[in-house]
């Protein structure tokens, strides 16, 4: 009877559930940290996993993990895929920075690298302790809890949802649980072990836990028995609620925008796909308020109308008198409205439905007999509008005082907001002369001005503190929300009227099909932009925000004299900034691409080759140390045949042969003498001389007689059974 652990089969399950419990571990971490590069973390664990289950000796696996580390490090902080000069010379700088900052106990003045080792160190202990766990006390219980308390934590108080993540760690857990509780049954009634026996046994185990996986998912579910306890936590905070500072949000449309700022991180769950002639903005709603630290809408204003299919509406943007485009969007997400583009004329499902247009907010709600209806597929007729620049051109800024009165609250500003946001529009706006000018200059301002477009490290404002100030003369740092509601306050506090929009961007084009474009819009889409009132033209769409295109499309119908250089605006002269581009680009070519930028690109190229090439690798280290048994004889033989011929030499070569012996199955038992162990290998193999060798190996050790061993007499009986192990 043979221990369940050597069944290499048995085993292996056990580590590849341990493999993807500790993705549930790891996924979280990147995902809220956002660290990247997590397939090559995963690489890591699992080359850790497969050294363990080997038994790699530590000589070997501790060296080869380092290694490991070593060229995570280089690779994705200096992006140089093998150990050069370069590379060499960064990781001696900064081992000598951290070393200093550690004797020194500044510990502020560590750096990414030096934490990135940490990371690493961190999952090598989790590693080492699973294996333990796993392959000498056969429990895996502690390991389970945390992990699922782990989960449970941070679906409740972080923005990382866990409602998929805490199904598959109850199902790879009970696995777990199961078969390690089966294998200290086995081992404690002494059941022969035996692959048929196992999978037998296993097979009612594998059974309930997918038959109560099932069960839980489709049957119906209760609703929470207690009530969530993170805003009765955040109550008792100075900051309260999701806005509070250092706050992590998830990415996508939400309703509540009264607290601006935190960080945010990504999320690609897609929302709709759109078929399309180009890239569109999808406006959802607009609001009107702001309050020091976000938005809100007044209540109780505007009109509201009802629309059926095909129904020309009106949503402010006409359409472009050219041909009408079609748009056909295919909701993955559940929301009770239609997205539209600008210029947007009817709406088209199968369904007999109505669209609620509500002027306060611009957003078009979907009711089918009364109750809310939430779309899976609807078709828009549409077409861009376009605006004539001569009539932008005579947005004169007396007709602001002829605005209509039903546009008033859309000049709304707190009288808490700081006298230097209103300054500093005006010196933006100083040199230009029309509404429309002064518009495009606070715009553009923000990617001239030194701002930075990021997710994260965003502050919120302290309770004294105004969102659109801290943004533009404190932190410069954001992202969408804050560059929006800038303009829109400093476009206000100019009498210009300005409205908050919300909905998503163009999202990725993902296939073409003729004149059609194919875009997969995610919640990493969502955005928000302004919408500015023109005397005399109408609402138009402006994008202040770092690395987003979306603009109005403009008409150039002025008669323009190309003598003077002053009559065009230069964001409007295509031909001579196209000039400068081409000047830009010949002399890039003529400089040409430098080595590293040559090296950087191939990385890029073939980033996932590179991967897998290390992965194939790694697997075929390990099959080579697993059958080491069948190759290492050779390179014995060849080793020791190299060497002289001292006893010392025999004693090394005998015990080298115990451990081959060992590999190629033949165990010496506990407490079995040598002579005893000699004597069933002769009887094995059919020769006299392991005998012979044991006989001259403990005249050498334990009879002190070193003399009388005549190592190349006796090697070739060394070569002939260590020769033997390979077969």
């Amino acid at each position: 009877m043979t221990s369940i652990r050597k069944n290499k089969w048995f085993m292996a399950v056990l580590y590849l559930l341990v493999f993807f419990m500790l993705v549930e571990w790891l996924t979280p971490v990147i995902v809220l940290t956002e660290t990247g590069h997590k397939a090559l973390f995963l690489i890591f664990i699992a080359v850790g996993l497969l050294m363990a289950f080997f038994r790699v000796p530590w000589w070997f696996s501790g060296p080869m993990k380092m290694l490991y580390i070593l060229w995570f490090i280089v690779y994705v902080y200096t992006g140089n895929l093998f150990f050069t000069s370069e590379a060499i010379s960064f990781l001696r700088n900064d081992f000598s920075l951290n070393f200093s900052a550690l004797t020194a106990q500044n510990w502020a003045q560590t750096t990414d690298v030096f934490r990135t080792v940490l990371f690493f160190i961190l999952l090598w202990m989790a590693i080492y302790l699973i294996h333990y766990w796993v392959s000498f006390r056969l429990s895996i219980f502690l390991f389970y809890l945390l992990t699922v308390i782990f989960i449970a934590v941070l679906d409740t108080f972080s923005p990382y949802s866990g409602e998929t993540a805490i199904i598959r760690i109850m199902v790879i857990g009970l696995l777990l649980a199961g078969l390690l509780y089966l294998a200290r049954w086995m081992e404690g009634h002494r059941v022969v072990e035996r692959t048929d026996k196992i999978a037998l046994f296993a097979l009612p185990l594998v059974l309930v836990v997918a038959a109560s996986t099932a069960f839980a998912l489709y049957l119906p579910k209760a609703g929470p028995i207690w009530p969530d306890p993170v805003p009765f936590i955040t109550s008792f905070s100075g900051q309260g609620g999701a806005g509070s500072a250092g706050s992590v949000g998830r990415i996508g449309y939400g309703v509540d925008d009264s607290r601006l700022g935190g960080s945010f991180i990504g999320d690609d769950t897609p929302v709709f796909r759109a078929e399309v002639s180009e890239g569109q903005y999808w406006k959802v709603e607009s609001k009107d308020i702001y309050t020091t630290k976000g938005w809100e809408l007044t209540e109780n204003i505007g009109e509201s109308f009802v629309y059926g299919n095909n129904d020309t509406v009106d949503t402010g943007f006409a359409p472009d008198e050219e041909e009408l485009e079609t748009a056909l969007l295919s909701m993955e997400q559940e929301f009770p409205f239609v997205l539209y583009p600008y210029g947007t004329q009817s709406f088209s499902m199968e369904e007999p439905l109505d669209y609620q247009y509500n002027t306060a907010d611009q957003r078009f709600e979907t009711y089918q007999n009364g109750e809310e209806f939430e779309p899976e597929t609807v078709e828009i007729t549409f077409n861009e509008p376009s605006y004539s620049l001569t009539a932008l051109r005579e947005t004169e800024l007396e007709d602001l005082a002829g605005v209509p009165a039903e546009l008033g609250r859309f000049l709304q500003l707190p009288d808490e907001l700081p006298e230097r946001v209103g300054d500093l529009a005006a010196e933006i706006t100083e040199s230009s002369d029309t509404v429309y000018d002064k518009t495009r200059a606070i715009e553009r301002y923000f990617s001239t001005s030194g701002f930075e477009y990021s997710q994260t490290d965003i502050p919120v404002p302290e309770a004294d503190q105004d969102y659109v100030d801290q943004f533009l003369f404190e932190t410069q740092r954001g992202y969408c929300d804050n560059f929006s509601t800038s303009m829109v306050v400093m476009l206000r506090s100019l009498d210009i009227p300005a409205r908050w929009v919300k909905g998503f961007n163009e999202g990725e084009l993902i296939n073409s099909e003729g004149d059609t474009d194919i875009y997969q819009v995610t919640n990493n889409n969502a955005h928000s932009w302004v919408e500015a009132y023109m005397p005399g033209v109408g609402w138009m769409l402006f994008e202040p925000t770092i690395g987003f295109t979306g603009a109005s499309s403009i008409d150039f119908d002025l008669e323009l004299d190309p003598t003077d250089p002053e009559q065009l605006d230069q964001e409007e002269r295509p031909l001579e900034e196209d000039s400068d581009n081409v000047e830009e680009e010949e002399a890039a070519v003529s400089s040409g691409p430098s080595f590293l930028d040559g090296a950087a690109e191939f990385i890029s190229t073939n980033r996932w080759k590179i991967i897998w090439t290390l992965v194939a690798g790694a697997l075929l280290a390990g099959i080579l140390f697993k059958i080491r048994h069948k190759w290492m004889p050779k390179l014995l033989v060849t080793y020791y045949r190299s060497r002289g011929g001292s006893p010392q030499r025999f004693e090394k070569a005998y015990l080298r042969l115990l451990k081959q012996l060992d590999l190629y199955g033949i165990h010496r038992r506990p407490g079995q003498t040598l002579k005893s162990y000699a004597a069933y290998i002769d009887s094995f193999f059919g020769t006299p001389e392991m005998s012979e060798l044991t006989e001259a190996y403990e005249r050498s050790v334990y009879g002190g007689d070193v003399e009388s061993v005549d190592w190349l007499q006796l090697r070739e009986s060394w070569e002939n059974l260590i020769n033997r192990t390979s077969g």
